[in-house]
């Protein structure tokens, strides 16, 4: 006895998937082709429900506002020169330039940045601490002072200058200060980054932050007043650290 056919009496099952083939790539699957309908049932079946994506989870589109630190190191490099020292940076050949950064944190950020800005034509001296001997001082100098006399441009970059080659300090035809930002600095910075001018505030909000601590405070989405705020609430929570270490007595 032959068993049942499923499916309409008029219809006929037909196996898109060969007999005894696996199947690669696209998977098949098998339907039932109904002769009075000329057609394979629920070949476009209907399928409840929205699945248009939400505005929130279409691609965002493209944003053209600076990274956190680019945003803080620009504004800070900016406050800490003039226009006529920037454009000496950009097209003068030979030229010997110091920088001097706030703490050894900002030794790499400011090099990244000195290199997108002004190019790929000067050779960086960066030092994040002292180097190895009286050696690798003796050979930096000599790079330096050969660099220069080739027609290059040298910069060095620390925040103890005194761990730049001795040919570059002597050398040195433009040095640049970069104090800790203050607050107009700080407000230049979230204005880059948040699009948005943010409010006025004191110098003191950032007084003890390093550049991390700083960057940390500019977050995606952020307003400029919330950057302010995370700001203010980092200070003060570092200086609770700081006091609370200081109380802790020594262990002998």
């Amino acid at each position: 006895m032959k068993k049942p056919t499923r499916g309409r009496s008029s219809g006929t099952v037909i196996r898109m998937t060969p007999k005894g083939a696996k199947p690669q790539g696209t998977v098949l699957i098998d339907s039932v082709y109904d002769r009075e309908l000329g057609r394979f049932e629920d070949d476009e079946p209907e399928i409840e429900g929205n699945f248009e994506l939400d505005p929130e989870e279409e691609a965002a589109p493209p944003d053209d506002r600076p990274e956190a630190v680019t945003a803080v190191v620009g504004a800070a490099f900016d406050a800490a020169t003039t226009a006529d020292q920037r454009r000496r940076l950009r097209h003068n050949q030979a030229l010997c330039a110091i920088i001097h950064v706030p703490s050894p944190v900002w030794v790499m950020p400011v090099s990244l940045y000195f290199r997108c800005v002004f190019g790929e034509r000067w050779l960086q001296q960066t030092r994040h601490g002292p180097t190895a001997g009286e050696r690798g001082f003796a050979t930096s100098s000599a790079s330096v002072a050969l660099a220069l006399s080739a027609g290059q441009s040298v910069v060095g970059i620390a925040a103890d200058l005194s761990l730049l080659p001795r040919s570059l300090i002597g050398a040195a035809d433009l040095t640049i200060r970069i104090p800790p930002p203050n607050g107009a600095v700080l407000k230049a910075a979230i204005t880059r980054f948040a699009r948005r001018t943010p409010p006025e505030f004191d110098d003191s909000i950032a007084a003890d932050l390093d550049l991390d601590d700083v960057v940390a405070a500019f977050r995606p989405g952020a307003g400029p007043q919330r950057i302010v705020q995370r700001l203010a609430a980092a200070a003060a929570a570092l200086r609770l650290h700081r006091d609370f270490v200081k109380e802790q007595p020594c262990s002998s």
